[in-house]
């Protein structure tokens, strides 16, 4: 294996943890991001761009779900590692919050939405996340991108808000 490679493979092992163990903890998963990342969400292709607007993303994301170990929670499917990609693909089951879902708190179980993330890597970081979302149900599969829009507003307000505090 080359360095490269293992690297890749110490990188893929820390986001399997992450997912598996420790989803909620915005700051690990930042700490894996170039400045300059992008992250793109399917269906719908909205963009985030550098750590700090993923962060407000993935903060706003990860408040409006739980997961326990038990019927909702995340199971990996498939994962490997190459030179300069990852690729882990998973379902997702979740306890939704109701924090972006107008109040609404209903029970996903694991096996309804298919996730794929591939990842590209610079210098033993992520400069690049592309973020596919599959549902089995044809009513999450109409909702998926309205969920996903309703989020980038609320992440684009969110960091508007920020900086004009950094401003002030």
């Amino acid at each position: 294996m080359t360095e490269n490679t293992s690297s890749s493979a110490a990188l893929l092992d820390e986001l399997l943890d992450i997912m598996v163990n420790d989803s909620e903890n915005v700051e690990r998963v930042a700490a894996l991001l170039t400045d300059d990342c992008a992250w793109v969400m399917e269906p719908g292709g909205t963009e985030y761009h550098g750590r700090e607007e993923i962060r407000a993303f993935m903060g706003i994301a990860m408040s409006g779900r739980t997961h326990d170990q038990s019927r909702y929670r995340i199971e990996i499917v498939n994962a490997f590692a190459g030179k300069e990609y990852l690729c882990i693909e998973y379902t997702h089951g979740a306890k939704l919050t109701g924090a972006f879902t107008l109040g609404l708190r209903p029970r996903i179980p694991a096996g309804i939405s298919r996730y794929c993330m591939t990842y590209h890597l610079r210098d033993g970081k992520i400069d690049r996340v592309h973020e596919y979302i599959n549902s089995t149900s044809w009513f999450l599969s109409c909702l998926i991108p309205l969920a996903l829009s309703y989020l980038h507003w609320l992440t684009k307000r969110k960091a508007a808000r920020s900086r004009r505090a950094l401003a002030v």
